[in-house]
């Protein structure tokens, strides 16, 4: 993918679809991803990037554990020095091997990250009554993504919500609609799906790391300033739903992802 040619499409798209004024803000939020997909002979694994299976940490370093002293489950290592070369200034710590870690519990949020040397990690196995996910060596493919317009009806990311739409011909603050829905979600939502799949080669849900989250029908911690890291879909492992880590502002400059949570969302 040319990331400057897809930038530019994307901004015509938005100007066509939301007109100029709206169509520019929302083209300026578009943001650098990559979508993960399982790899093959054809798609190389993102250097030691993967979906469960043994943690790359260095030695010594403590398996992370729920509140109730179960281990924690690997559920994705990514490979930082692979993909940093396409995010510019939007990763400037050196992260290296970035080990996530959550409880496999439906409805616990509980998510640590572990940040690895890669010259010095080793496969390090999930502690007896862990639970471990089947690996999945993961290919990444660069992507542009928009805040998340194509979810369930009125469901978004909440940044779409500071556009100032009174200027927008028919803006009535009583009307059914939320202006989100109206003048950016319901123009852009299904062309927004058709340009993903047929020009970038995803769907909204799909695995992804970096770039705006998916949201199918709620999101919990943006609102509260938290930055999309990761999604992976339960497509790796014949499940449904998907799954994203939200970090706190600032992580991937400073490489402190304390306080990450992972969130479910519904299906894609």
């Amino acid at each position: 993918m040319d990331q400057q040619s897809t930038l530019a499409e994307v901004r015509e798209l938005c100007i066509q679809l939301l007109g100029e004024r709206l169509g520019q803000q929302m083209a300026a939020l578009a943001q650098p991803g990559f979508v993960l997909k399982p790899s093959s002979p054809d798609m190389l694994p993102a250097g030691r990037s993967r979906a469960g299976g043994p943690a790359l940490l260095e030695p010594g370093t403590p398996w992370p554990q729920a509140t109730d002293g179960a281990p924690l489950s690997l559920f994705a290592v990514l490979d930082t020095d692979e993909l940093a070369p396409s995010l510019g200034d939007r990763l400037s710590a050196r992260l290296g091997l970035v080990n996530v870690f959550k409880a496999v519990r439906w409805g616990i949020d509980e998510c640590t990250i572990i940040c690895a040397d890669p010259a010095h990690a080793v496969e390090t196995p999930t502690p007896a009554r862990g639970e471990v996910l089947t690996m999945v060596e993961l290919h990444a493919a660069p992507i542009i993504t928009l805040p998340s317009v194509s979810g369930e009806y009125g469901t978004g990311d909440p940044v779409l919500e500071t556009f100032d739409y009174r200027a927008e011909p028919g803006y009535d603050e009583d009307h059914w609609e939320s202006p989100t829905e109206r003048f950016v979600q319901g123009p852009l939502r299904e062309e927004w799906h058709y340009y993903c799949r047929d020009r970038q080669g995803f769907a909204p849900g799909d695995s992804q790391v970096f770039g705006w989250p998916h949201i199918d029908s709620w999101i919990g911690m943006r609102a509260d300033g938290y930055h999309h890291f990761l999604t992976l879909s339960g497509d790796l492992w014949n499940d449904n739903g998907f799954e994203r880590v939200m970090v706190p502002p600032g992580a991937l400059q400073t490489g402190k992802f304390t306080n990450a949570v992972c969130e479910q969302d519904g299906l894609h």
